[in-house]
């Protein structure tokens, strides 16, 4: 099993990524089984104030990524 980060963020218009507004580590067998777990967090983005989620493995390579412009309903 492999460690990966699941990550709620406020991304800028620019592109500029802010602070991480929920964090959380979990295992997976490989990125596209990670890719999967992610999409079954459930987050209220809106209540957060964030409008991307980021998943990156152990050594911070980003494997996914959506961002606000990519789902109407802000809760994942």
């Amino acid at each position: 099993m492999r460690t990966y980060i699941f990550r709620a963020i406020h991304r800028e218009p620019d592109g500029m990524l802010g602070p991480d507004l929920y964090r959380h580590a979990f295992a997976a067998k490989d990125d596209s089984d990670a890719v999967a777990a992610a999409k079954r967090i459930d987050l209220d983005l809106a209540e957060l104030g964030a409008n991307a989620v980021y998943v990156s493995a152990e050594d911070g390579r980003a494997i996914w990524s959506l961002h606000a412009q990519d789902f109407p309903d802000p809760t994942l």
